[in-house]
């Protein structure tokens, strides 16, 4: 093969390489070509998606911000320390300021009134631990006008579930505590008329009682004086003396009982020692005991917890329950007519109450009715004695309910009392 035959087909073999070569190139262009516009076409997709997600979120938070701009109640941010970040138009209105840069920036404890800033306080910290809580409480607007509030408040959260400030839903309530505050006083002035139909109705039975002191004062009186004018002993001069001192203190106790009792003053709330407090009705009832020939026994237990209340009050409900006791039982042989009033301390830590009467008892459809106002039996009477008792245990933050006895007859009342470190205010 001569030299010209070799270089060209080297050269063949040099096109050949080059042209497949090309081709390959041509074949790696094309796919890179088309992947790029698959890339290109997915990039542009996910461009798409992106600007559709973010209108979507820019369309929902402009409703959201409707929502809460128009939101009825108050609707408010604020830190932990309580400085507000947020506030809507409803809530500017509700503080009574004149604009959002009024309140924004400014804290919460501001316009808290200063005797709620601790149970504000306690609420934002339970709200950061993660809990949803509710508070009532007092404001003092910006014009200086104190307001009842409730809140609703919420933790609101970062993309790590951190909690970062309160979210608070916040309506004025001062009309519904104004309705409340009149709706006690009427039942106060209605508690008071039912006591004074309890006095009514004992009258005779008190004079009867009081008497009876009285005249043994008069009878000691008379003696002491007949030994002093015969120069008798001093030593029964003393003793009639100290007769005397015991009877009226006898009858200035009744009195003072009866008194306190029919009083209309409002009492402060205060730890009590249930069993004092139904020792001290049963001293009242025991003048209609006796005159009915009902005999009262109690069991009390030395360890119930104080409860916080009004004492008249409590006492109130124990004499009408008893008293209640007492009619049931009026066709009753003497020998079988029986009170028994039982305390102890209930499984949930309250304080227990239970009072029995050996009377006929109620069939189990009629026991519901007993606590309706205005429903009676008795011949004189307002048939309100045991609907004030339920609404009176209620408003100390417990339950009254009656039971027909197990064992005998007659039926039991009883009703618990919440121990005074839980029970606050009394509605």
């Amino acid at each position: 093969m001569d030299q010209a035959s070799l270089g060209l087909g080297l050269w063949s073999v040099v096109c050949a390489a080059f042209i497949v070569l090309a081709v390959g190139a041509m074949i790696f262009v094309g796919r890179l070509n088309a992947h790029l516009r698959q890339a290109k076409a997915v990039l542009e997709r996910e461009v798409c998606q992106r600007k559709a997600a973010q209108a979507q979120l820019a369309q929902n938070e402009k409703r959201l911000r409707q929502i809460i701009e128009t939101e009825p109640e108050c609707v408010k941010v604020h830190s932990r320390d309580g400085t507000i970040l947020e506030m809507n138009p409803a809530g500017l209105q509700l503080v009574e300021a004149g604009s959002a840069s009024d309140v924004i920036g400014i804290s919460v404890y501001e316009l808290v009134a200063p005797d709620f800033a601790t149970a504000y306080r306690s609420l934002v910290e339970k709200v950061f631990a993660g809990a949803v809580e509710k508070l009532e409480f007092e404001i003092i607007s910006l014009k200086d006008r104190r307001l009842w509030m409730e809140t609703h408040a919420a933790p609101l959260t970062d993309s790590n579930g951190i909690v970062t400030a309160v979210l608070a839903i916040t309506r004025n309530i001062s009309a519904q505590k104004r309705y409340e505050q009149q709706m006690r006083q009427q039942y106060r002035e209605l508690a008071h008329a039912s006591r004074l139909d309890t006095m009514g109705q004992l009258a005779t039975m008190l004079a009867h009682e009081l008497n009876q002191p009285l005249t043994a004062i008069a009878n000691y009186s008379k003696g002491a004086l007949l030994r002093l004018r015969n120069s008798q002993g001093r030593e029964e001069v003393i003793g009639a003396m100290e007769h005397i001192c015991a009877q009226s203190e006898r009858a200035a106790n009744i009195i003072r009982s009866l008194r306190g009792f029919v009083s209309q003053t409002e009492e402060e709330l205060s730890c009590l020692s249930i069993n004092e407090v139904v020792e001290q009705a049963l001293s009242i009832a025991q003048i209609e005991a006796l005159a009915r020939n009902v005999s009262v026994e109690c069991e009390f237990s030395n360890d119930l917890p104080s409860v916080l209340g009004e004492r008249t009050q409590l006492e109130q409900v124990v004499l009408n329950i008893v008293r209640n006791g007492f009619e049931a039982m009026e066709q009753v042989p003497a020998s079988g007519r029986m009170i028994k009033v039982i305390t102890r301390s209930g499984s949930n830590g309250m304080a227990h109450v239970r009072i029995e009467d050996t009377g006929p008892g109620l069939p189990p459809e009629e026991l519901d009715t007993l606590f309706t106002p205005f429903l009676t039996t008795k011949r004189a009477g307002m048939g309100l004695g045991l609907s004030i008792s339920r609404s009176i245990i209620e408003a100390h933050g417990g339950r009254l309910s009656a039971t027909q006895n197990v064992k005998g007859r007659g039926l039991s009342f009883t009703f618990d009392l919440p121990p005074s470190n839980e029970q606050r205010v009394l509605q």
